[in-house]
């Protein structure tokens, strides 16, 4: 227990503090907001849990091994040409091509063989680098076709993990982002601002994305892994795979599959022999619709976030200009803010989309945050018109302080508060916005999946193809639910006429 003087020279809480300890009171916010990090956590992490692709798998790989001998040998006789000053393609050409294939042979070989490999290979590389002799490359071809050629060699087992190097950058920036906010929320004291720490997230995501680009550099992989891993002969032969979670990818075709209800629904007999077992059914490509679910997520919260992130920023500049300098300035941005209310925000977009050569995401988020802004304005505005006048601020005047310095200092940190509920209420709007885009096939562009996108192939047999109705239904619901309730939550704790 402490005593009353203890107590008394105990810091009082600050204004956040007493905010955020009266955001936990809150349940229905808490709930919200706990749904609203599982949303965001299956949209970051979506190609590791939705792919076609596995996490991790150990095989022979034979028949990559072959077809790479044969590109080797094409490479050679490229090289071959051109060393004879008859062919038209060019060292640049044919070397990456030939790097590949080497790099993939030697993933199948035992530690002696690579080392042959290697030096055969440098052999084979060195006329593309301007070494060399005739006689010299005519041997090394001749010692490859002959050591390396399928039947002469015992290929061994080797690792890949297909999921996780089909990762694109944006993909691992954003991965290493959500990671690193954890430790950054729990050892915030690190930081002085939170514009400190958010920054260096930032920097330690890029560092990390371009250290992980350089140790394992993107690869077009197109080998065809569902083929062996659901074969048979797969595990008799000592293999091993590990799945992702729904293991099929965005876009994966099942064409034989398609209009399929969820599997658990269907009786034994009516499963046709080796199906494949999907959760929430497939559409009417054969595309599985959980997978598609995942996805959509993603695209979602991305919408939601950049959009409002796009139009919150705009307001709060506008805004704060309008209401600190006041006079002609409030007036012009005052008439500016009426002028942009005028715009239909669905229509512009509709018509934008309909008429835009290469139709994208982009062209969505940057409009929604282009047109949206006009609310956040006026409320900026009318907080620093209430703030402006105040003692605190007429004391940083009087001790020289720049406007500047008032505006992001002293004023815009105590007019955040009306702000961080309209940027819930706005994500929540932003979702519905790309949703009705997506129905009415104006919005993310084909095939890219979207909640929206899954309830438009389905309007047309909404009682055949129930599920694609359903399923997308349940989750834009729960989502802009969710939220309302988060922005309602931090509303309440926000009323300044709230107990503490």
């Amino acid at each position: 227990m402490k005593t009353t003087d203890e107590q008394a020279s105990a810091p009082s809480p600050s204004y956040w503090q007493l905010t955020l300890r009266d955001m936990r009171r809150n349940r229905m916010g808490m709930f919200g907001l706990a749904i609203v990090l599982i949303v965001t956590t299956i949209g970051v992490f979506a190609p590791l849990i939705a792919n076609g692709r596995p996490l991790h798998i150990r095989m022979v790989f034979e028949d990559e091994y072959d077809q790479a001998y044969f590109i080797v040998l094409d490479a050679a006789r490229q090289t071959q040409q051109l060393m004879e000053r008859a062919s038209d393609k060019s060292p640049d050409e044919i070397l990456p091509v030939l790097d590949r294939a080497l790099g993939l042979m030697k993933a199948s070989l035992p530690n002696d063989k690579r080392e042959r490999l290697a030096v055969l290979g440098s052999e084979l590389r060195a006329p593309l680098l301007g070494r060399e002799s005739f006689d010299t490359f005519g041997k090394a071809l001749a010692a490859f076709e002959q050591e390396f050629d399928l039947p002469n060699v015992t290929l061994q087992p080797s690792t890949r993990y297909p999921a996780v190097r089909a990762l694109q950058r944006p993909e691992i920036f954003f991965m290493l982002f959500y990671l690193l906010t954890i430790p950054a929320l729990v050892f915030r004291r690190v930081f002085r601002s939170w514009f400190q720490g958010l920054l260096a997230i930032v920097v330690l995501a890029a560092i990390g994305t371009f250290l992980w680009t350089l140790a394992f550099p993107l690869i077009q992989d197109t080998f065809p892994y569902r083929t062996y891993f659901e074969s048979p002969e797969f595990h008799a032969a000592g293999n091993s795979v590990l799945l992702c979670p729904i293991p099929y990818g965005e876009n994966e075709n099942l064409t034989a599959e398609n209009r399929q209800p969820p599997t658990f629904l269907l009786d034994p007999e009516r499963r046709a022999p080796n199906q494949h077992f999907h959760l929430m059914g497939t559409d009417t490509n054969g595309r599985d619709v959980a997978a598609r679910m995942v996805y959509g997520a993603r695209i979602s919260m991305m919408i939601g976030i950049v959009a409002v992130s796009i139009y919150v920023t705009i307001g709060m500049i506008l805004g704060a200009l309008a209401g600190f300098y006041g006079g002609w300035i409030d007036l012009a941005l005052s008439r500016l803010i009426e002028i942009v209310i005028c715009f239909p925000v669905l229509f512009l977009i509709l018509a934008v989309q309909a008429f835009a050569t290469h139709p994208s995401i982009l062209n969505i988020m940057v409009l929604l945050g282009l047109v949206s802004w006009t609310g956040v304005a006026r409320l900026q505005r009318g907080e620093f018109i209430r703030l402006v006048n105040r003692d605190f601020v007429m004391a940083v005047r009087g001790l020289g302080g720049s406007n500047m310095r008032i505006i992001f200092h002293h004023v815009l940190p105590n007019a955040l508060g009306p702000i961080l509920v309209t940027i819930s209420f706005g994500i929540a709007g932003s979702i519905v916005v790309e949703s009705a885009l997506s129905y009415l096939g104006f919005g993310v562009p084909q095939p890219m999946a979207s909640w929206g996108d899954l309830l438009n192939n389905g309007r047309n047999d909404i009682q055949g193809t129930w599920w694609l109705t359903v399923f997308p239904g349940m989750a834009i619901f729960l989502t802009v639910t969710c939220f309302n309730l988060v922005g309602e939550a931090v509303r309440d704790a926000l009323d300044p006429r709230r107990e503490h």
